[in-house]
C-alpha cells in the first residue's frame, strides 16, 4: 500500500471536531497561496509590460530610421505615433507641451512686432520621429496655399503620378478637298495645363489632317465641370487678377491674357501685343515710350479695362523697363475660351462659315483623336513652385471629375474628407476649392505635421518633394536667403504667412518643418521664415 494512504483513512476517522478544523486550516493555505501567486503574478506581468513598452517606443524610433533609409511605401501609423509618451529634450510626434521658442526667434518676433500667439510651428525628424521644437501645432489657423500640399498629396493617392488629362476632339462629317463637312466638338477635360502651346497644337492637328474650312461649328463642351460663374472680384476686390480666375472644365491658358510691351529701337513707342489673339478685343498696337527709371510701368500705362472687348491706353510706357509682360484676367471670363480658340483658329489662316460657341457633344459621336496633358507629376510642379491657384483648383475638381463623372466643389470636398480620415488622426482641413484662395480654409501645423510624414513614407514622395519651391533657387522662394537645401511650399495671403515641407539637416537628416503665421503684420514675417529654415537646418 502506499504510504500517503494510512494519512488518507487517519483523516477520514479522526473525530468530526478535529477533522472540521483540518479542513478549516487547509482551505485557508490554500487561499493564501493563491493570492500570493495572483500577487506574484501581477508584479512580473508589471514589470514585463513596462520594459515591453520601452522596448516598443524604441522599436519605433529604429523602425521610423529604417523606414526612411529603405523608402518604404508603409507609412508610420499617425495614431500611435501621436499617442507615444513625451521624452526628455525632443518629442515624439503628438506630445503637445510646447517647446521653449529659440532666443533669437524671439528677439526677431519682438522686431517684427509679432506676438507669440500668431506663430505655430513643428520641427520633425522624419526618419526618427522625434520633434526638436513644436509651439501651438493644434491651434487651427488659415494656411492660404500650403492647403495645396492636400491636394497634391490627395491627387498623387488617388489619380496617381502617370495621370493625364485627355481632351477628346469630335467632327461630325467627313474632310473633303480641305473642307470639313461638319461642325468640331471639343470636351473639356479640366486638363489645368491646356495653354496656347496645347490649344495652338490641337488646331494644327485638325490643320495637319488637310482641313483649311470648316463648313459648320466649332462647339465647345464644358458639362465636365459644375462650376458656378464666379464674381472675380469678389476675394479681394481685384478682378484682373489672374489668380482670381474661377474653374474652367474648358481652361485656355489659365483664362489669362498676357499683354507683351516690347520697345521699339528706333521709334519713340512700345509694341503691345495680346496673346491669345482674343477674338473680337481692340487694343492699341502702341503706346507712347517715356524716359526715366523704370518705376511701376503698369501705373504709367493709365490702363482702361472699363469695356469689356476693349483695352485702352492713357498713358506711357518707361522705355528702360525693356520687354515685360503683363498677365491679366479677361473682361468676360465665361467667353474666353471660346473667343481664344476662334482667335488661334483665325490666326493659322482657317476658316469656318459657323461660329465657336459653347454647347454639348451629341450622344454616340466617337471622338477623332484626343490631346493629352502632361502627367499629373508635371503639372503639380509648375502648380506647387510658383502657387498657381488656377490649376489648384482644377486638380481638385478633378478628384470628384475623374470618380464620379461630374466635377464639383462640394463632391471633392466629400472625396478629400474621405481620403483624409481614412490616413490621419487629426481634424480634416477644411478647404473651399483646395487652392488656399479663401479666407474660410482652416489647417493645423500639427495636420501638415502628419501629412508630410506621410508623404515622406508614400511611394510618390519624390514626385511630392520634387514639386516644391528649393529656398533661393526657384519658385516662390527664389529670393529667399535661407540657405540649408530646403524643399516648401509657401503660402501668403494678407495677414497670412507660411511654409511646410522639408529641410536637409547638418545631421544628414531630413525634418518636416511647419510654419504657419496669422496675423496683421504677417506680410513682415519673411525674414522669420528664413530664420526658422535656417535653424532647422542647423539641427
Amino acid at each position: 500500500m502506499p504510504t500517503n494512504e494510512p494519512q488518507r483513512m487517519n483523516t477520514i476517522f479522526l473525530p468530526q471536531s478535529q477533522c472540521w478544523r483540518r479542513l478549516k486550516w487547509q482551505a485557508l493555505a490554500r487561499s493564501w497561496s493563491r493570492v500570493a501567486w495572483v500577487l506574484g503574478a501581477v508584479w512580473i506581468s508589471t514589470g514585463f509590460l513596462q520594459a515591453a513598452e520601452s522596448e516598443s517606443v524604441a522599436r519605433q524610433a529604429d523602425a521610423g530610421r529604417q523606414s526612411a533609409l529603405t523608402n518604404s511605401a508603409a507609412p508610420v501609423s499617425p495614431s500611435k505615433a501621436a499617442n507615444a509618451p513625451a521624452r526628455g529634450g525632443p518629442s515624439l510626434l503628438g506630445a503637445e507641451h510646447d517647446s521653449e521658442l529659440p532666443a533669437p526667434i524671439l528677439r526677431l518676433m519682438q522686431t517684427l512686432d509679432l506676438p507669440a500667439q500668431s506663430l505655430s510651428v513643428v520641427l520633425r525628424d522624419v526618419q526618427s520621429g522625434l520633434e526638436p521644437m513644436h509651439f501651438h501645432a493644434q491651434e487651427e489657423r488659415s494656411p492660404a496655399s500650403l492647403i495645396k500640399l492636400v491636394t497634391t498629396q490627395a491627387a498623387l493617392d488617388l489619380l496617381g503620378p502617370a495621370f493625364v488629362w485627355q481632351t477628346p476632339v469630335y467632327v461630325t462629317g467627313p474632310i473633303q478637298g480641305g473642307v470639313l463637312q461638319g461642325s468640331v466638338y471639343v470636351r473639356g477635360s479640366g486638363d489645368p495645363k491646356f495653354n496656347l502651346e496645347a490649344a495652338t497644337k490641337m488646331l494644327q492637328s485638325l490643320k495637319a489632317m488637310g482641313v483649311q474650312r470648316i463648313e459648320g461649328d466649332w462647339v465647345i463642351d464644358k458639362s465636365l465641370f459644375d462650376a458656378p460663374a464666379k464674381d472675380p472680384g469678389a476675394f479681394d476686390g481685384e478682378p484682373f487678377k489672374p489668380y482670381n480666375v474661377g474653374a474652367d472644365a474648358m481652361l485656355v491658358n489659365f483664362n489669362a491674357l498676357l499683354l507683351t510691351f516690347t520697345p521699339d529701337a528706333v521709334l519713340p513707342v512700345a509694341h503691345m501685343r495680346v496673346q491669345p489673339p482674343l477674338w473680337g478685343l481692340r487694343y492699341p498696337l502702341t503706346v507712347p515710350l517715356s524716359p526715366g527709371p523704370c518705376a511701376d510701368y503698369r501705373s504709367m500705362l493709365m490702363a482702361d479695362f472699363s469695356q469689356a472687348m476693349e483695352i485702352r491706353m492713357g498713358g506711357t510706357y518707361p522705355k528702360a523697363c525693356g520687354q515685360q509682360v503683363w498677365p491679366m484676367a479677361p473682361p468676360r471670363p465665361q467667353e474666353y475660351s471660346v473667343r481664344a480658340l476662334a482667335g488661334l483658329w483665325r490666326d493659322l489662316g482657317g476658316e469656318i462659315s459657323g461660329e465657336f460657341k459653347l454647347g454639348s457633344v451629341p450622344k454616340g459621336l466617337m471622338p477623332l483623336w484626343s490631346q493629352d496633358s502632361p502627367t499629373l507629376a508635371e503639372v503639380i510642379r509648375d502648380m506647387n513652385k510658383y502657387s498657381n491657384n488656377v490649376m489648384a483648383h482644377q486638380l481638385y475638381l478633378s478628384l470628384s471629375a475623374y470618380a464620379l463623372q461630374k466635377g464639383s466643389d462640394v463632391a471633392s470636398a466629400h472625396i478629400l474628407r474621405q481620403w483624409w480620415k481614412a490616413r490621419f488622426t487629426a481634424p480634416e482641413p477644411l478647404t473651399q476649392e483646395g487652392s488656399g484662395l479663401s479666407r474660410d480654409d482652416r489647417m493645423s501645423a500639427r495636420a501638415f505635421t502628419q501629412l508630410l510624414q506621410y508623404a515622406w513614407e508614400s511611394p510618390y514622395s519624390a514626385e511630392l518633394i520634387a514639386s516644391l519651391p528649393i529656398a533661393g533657387i526657384d519658385g516662390t522662394l527664389k529670393r529667399s536667403h535661407a540657405a540649408g537645401g530646403a524643399h516648401l511650399k509657401t503660402g501668403s495671403l494678407n495677414g497670412v504667412l507660411g511654409v511646410a515641407g522639408y529641410v536637409q539637416g547638418k545631421n544628414q537628416h531630413r525634418y518636416s518643418l511647419v510654419v504657419l503665421i496669422n496675423h496683421p503684420n504677417a506680410a513682415k514675417a519673411r525674414p522669420l521664415i528664413d530664420a526658422w529654415i535656417e535653424w532647422a537646418a542647423n539641427h
